[in-house]
């Protein structure tokens, strides 16, 4: 047990280095080394895990992914199931990322890659998948239960998505300037506005 906990914590130490190294580095200029350097581990305990950076990185969206996952389930649990349950989702996800200085650049890099490599963009292409299904499944179930027009959900679903991830590529060029809160309040409204039953 306590081999394992050791284990699963040094794995965290090297991913943690990683997501330093991608982020102010980039994918490109960061080498196993750098990785190596930050996480203060040996190069064997590094290559005991990961084959190398690639796997390490696509390994990091993996990761985020499931993060995303535990997120939603727990807002589903929370939270009553309503047009204005997508909202708090939103906000979360988007306080997530503007909160986290090393995620957005990192996923920027994650993105930006995908042009090049067939393995990371067939990864990215499943990441958007995943989410597209989730935020679909939430419409569908609000709709079935009479709080919601009648809509394509999974067009909504990936117009909700683009949204979100348009503010976190903007956070890049506006930084704290962009009032992304009041943003998606803003946004929020109109389309609650929209496509609640009754109005």
């Amino acid at each position: 047990m306590t081999r394992r906990k050791s284990e699963e914590i040094r794995r965290e130490e090297i991913l943690e280095a990683a997501l330093k190294c991608f982020s102010k580095r980039g994918y490109h200029d960061t080498r196993m080394d750098d990785i190596i350097k930050e996480s203060g581990l040996s190069k064997g305990a590094i290559y005991w895990y990961f084959k190398g950076k690639r796997d390490i990185f696509i390994f990091l969206i993996e990761q985020h992914l499931e993060e995303d996952k535990i997120i939603w389930e727990r807002l589903l649990k929370e939270y009553e199931l309503g047009p204005d349950f997508l909202i708090k989702a939103g906000l979360l996800y988007l306080k997530k990322h503007f909160e986290d200085e090393k995620l957005s650049p990192f996923f920027t890099e994650f993105i930006a890659e995908s042009y090049r490599d067939k393995r990371i963009r067939k990864k990215l292409n499943e990441v958007y998948k995943r989410w597209i299904e989730m935020v679909k499944e939430a419409f569908d179930m609000v709709i079935k239960e009479g709080k919601m027009k009648k809509f394509d959900t999974e067009s909504l679903s990936i117009s909700l998505i683009a949204l979100i991830e348009g503010l976190v590529e903007l956070k890049t060029i506006f930084g704290e300037k962009l009032k992304y809160e009041k943003i998606w309040r803003t946004f929020a409204k109109a389309l609650l506005e929209g496509i609640q039953k009754g109005r």
